[in-house]
C-alpha cells in the first residue's frame, strides 16, 4: 500500500537552473515520484494547471516571472491555491522568506539543496509517517542514492561533477566579462546561479566566494577592486 502511494505523487519542479533540476528530478523520481520540470514561472503555472501536482518546489529568482508572482498567481486561483509549495532561494534575506510565507508557502528551501533538508521540509507537507516510508532503510541504498550498481553510480556522478564543472567555467567566464563592464545585474545573476549550485556538488569554496561577491555588487557604493580579487579567487577554483 505505501508503495502504490508513493508512485501517485506528483512534484513538479519550477528553477532556472538545470542542475538543480537535475538534482531534484534524480532525487524524487528515485522515490518513486511523477516529476514535471520548468524553467520559468510561465511554464510552471502552465503545468500546474495541466497536472495539478501534490508538491511545487519554486524557485525564487528566475527570469521573466519570478517565484514570488508565480507563487501569487497560484494561490489566487482556485485550481492551484491549494497545492503545497515549498520556495527554494540562494538568498536567505528576510524580505524573500518572509513574502513567501506570507503569500502561502509552507516552506523555504535555502540552497545549495540537500537530501536531509528536503526531507525535513517535506515532513511539513505529506507527515512524517509519509517520510519515513520513503528514506531508503537499507545502508547500502543510502550510499547509493540513484539505486543503481556501484560502477553506474560511479559513473553517474562522475558525470555531473564534470556538467558541472563546465558550465562554471562558462559562468565564470561570462562573469569576468560582467565585472570588467562593470554589469552589477548579470553578476547579481551569475552569483546566485553558482550559491545556488556549487555546494551541491561539493564546491563549497566556489559557493562562499560566490556569496561574497554578490555580497559586493549589493553594497550601496561597489568596491571594484574587492569584487575583481573575488573573482580571480573563483577563476583560480577553476583551476584545482
Amino acid at each position: 500500500m505505501a508503495e502504490e502511494a508513493v508512485e501517485e505523487k506528483k512534484v513538479l519542479i519550477v528553477d532556472d537552473q538545470r542542475f538543480i533540476q537535475k538534482f531534484a528530478d534524480e532525487f524524487f523520481k528515485r522515490l518513486k515520484f511523477n516529476v514535471n520540470l520548468a524553467s520559468n514561472g510561465y511554464e510552471g503555472l502552465k503545468l500546474a494547471l495541466a497536472s495539478k501536482p501534490d508538491l511545487i518546489l519554486l524557485d525564487i529568482v528566475m527570469p521573466r516571472f519570478d517565484g514570488l508572482k508565480t507563487l501569487q498567481v497560484l494561490k489566487a486561483n482556485n485550481f492551484t491555491k491549494d497545492i503545497p509549495v515549498i520556495v527554494m532561494t540562494a538568498y536567505s534575506d528576510r524580505i524573500n522568506v518572509m513574502s513567501a510565507i506570507k503569500l502561502g508557502a509552507v516552506a523555504v528551501l535555502t540552497k545549495p539543496l540537500t537530501e536531509e533538508v528536503i526531507y525535513d521540509k517535506m515532513r511539513k507537507v505529506f507527515g512524517d509517517g509519509f517520510v519515513r516510508s520513503i528514506i531508503p532503510r537499507d545502508p547500502e541504498e543510502k550510499k547509493n542514492p540513484f539505486g543503481v550498481n556501484e560502477e553506474e553510480y560511479s559513473s553517474l556522478v562522475r558525470g555531473m561533477v564534470e556538467e558541472f564543472l563546465q558550465y562554471f567555467t562558462e559562468q565564470v567566464t561570462e562573469l569576468e566579462q560582467a565585472v570588467h563592464n562593470r554589469n552589477v545585474d548579470v553578476i547579481r545573476r551569475i552569483t546566485h546561479n553558482i550559491r545556488g549550485t556549487g555546494g551541491s556538488f561539493g564546491y563549497d569554496e566556489a559557493t562562499t566566494l560566490a556569496v561574497q561577491l554578490n555580497e559586493v555588487v549589493h553594497a550601496s557604493s561597489i568596491n571594484w577592486k574587492d569584487a575583481e580579487e573575488l573573482l580571480l579567487r573563483l577563476k583560480n577554483r577553476l583551476k584545482k
